[in-house]
C-alpha cells in the first residue's frame, strides 16, 4: 500500500462532487477509471525519467506541463478529461497495454479520461 496519493485521493468532498455535476451536465461518458489511473500513475512513478505531462479536468481548466508525479496530479482523476503526455517509449507501451483510450500526436500521448473525446491543444508542446 501506497502512502503517496493516488487516483481516488481527496482533500474536499465539495470537489468531487462539483465534478460530477460538471460531468452530468457535459453528458460525459467515463472512458479510465481509478484503477488504469492508479496503475499508470504507480508505473511512471517506477520510470527513471518521469515524462512531462499537462491535464484538462472538466472543469476547463488546463494545467502547466510538468513532471512531478507524486503530489501535482489532480487528484481524484475523477476530474480528468485527458492528460497528455510526454512522448517516450515506455509511457507508450504502459498506456496502450493497459487499456486506455489514446492517440499519439507529434511527441505527445493523449490519454481521454471521458468520451466524447476533446481535441483541444492536442500536440500543442511546451
Amino acid at each position: 500500500m501506497s502512502l503517496l496519493p493516488m487516483a481516488d485521493a481527496v482533500s474536499d468532498e465539495k470537489y468531487v462532487k462539483e465534478a460530477k455535476r460538471i460531468i452530468t451536465e457535459k453528458q460525459l461518458v467515463g472512458a479510465a477509471n481509478n484503477t488504469k489511473w492508479n496503475k499508470l500513475i504507480s508505473e511512471v512513478r517506477e520510470l527513471t525519467y518521469h515524462p512531462q505531462y499537462r491535464t484538462k479536468v472538466v472543469n476547463g481548466y488546463i494545467s502547466h506541463w510538468d513532471s512531478e508525479w507524486y503530489y501535482h496530479l489532480p487528484f481524484p482523476m475523477l476530474s480528468v478529461e485527458w492528460i497528455d503526455i510526454e512522448l517516450t517509449k515506455p509511457v507508450l507501451n504502459l498506456v496502450s497495454n493497459m487499456g486506455f483510450e489514446f492517440e499519439v500526436k507529434d511527441s505527445t500521448i493523449r490519454v481521454w479520461g471521458y468520451f466524447p473525446k476533446c481535441y483541444e491543444n492536442f500536440g500543442k508542446q511546451k
